[in-house]
C-alpha cells in the first residue's frame, strides 16, 4: 500500500498527463486522450485537497473538494469547469464522441483550471 503523498506529487502528475495528451491525440488514441484530460483535472483537485489536509480518495470527495473551494473562494465557476472535465472521464469509455478541436481547447481549459487551483490560498481556519 502506498502511503499519503505530498501535494506536489499530484500537481506533477497533473502536469505529466497534460504533457502526454498531444501525443495520444496525434496517435488517434482518443479515449486515452480523454482520460488524460480527466486525470490532469482530478490530480489538480487532489493536490488542492492534499494541501489542505482534506480527503480525496473518490469521485464524491473530488466533487466535495471543488464545492468547498468554490464556496470558500467565491468561485462558483469552478463547479461548471469540474462538470465539463468530468465529461471527458466518460469519454474514456467511448460512449461520447468529442471533436478534436474541442479536445485541444479542453486541454487549455484543464491547464487553466489546474493553475487556478494551485493559486488558491490555503485553507483558512474557521473561528
Amino acid at each position: 500500500m502506498i502511503g499519503p503523498r505530498h501535494y506536489d506529487y499530484y500537481r506533477e502528475r497533473s502536469e505529466h498527463f497534460l504533457e502526454r495528451f498531444d501525443g495520444e491525440l496525434e496517435q488517434s488514441e482518443y479515449e486515452l486522450a480523454c482520460e488524460l484530460l480527466w486525470g490532469a483535472a482530478a490530480h489538480a483537485i487532489k493536490s488542492a485537497a492534499q494541501k489542505r489536509g482534506w480527503e480525496h480518495g473518490s469521485h464524491d470527495l473530488l466533487r466535495t473538494t471543488i464545492n468547498r473551494l468554490a464556496d470558500e473562494n467565491a468561485m462558483p465557476h469552478l463547479l461548471g469547469q469540474y462538470n465539463m472535465m468530468s465529461a471527458f472521464h466518460v469519454g474514456f469509455y467511448g460512449d461520447r464522441q468529442f471533436r478534436i478541436e474541442h479536445m485541444r481547447l479542453a486541454k487549455a481549459l484543464v491547464s487553466g483550471f489546474a493553475q487556478t487551483l494551485e493559486s488558491l490560498p490555503p485553507d483558512q481556519p474557521t473561528s
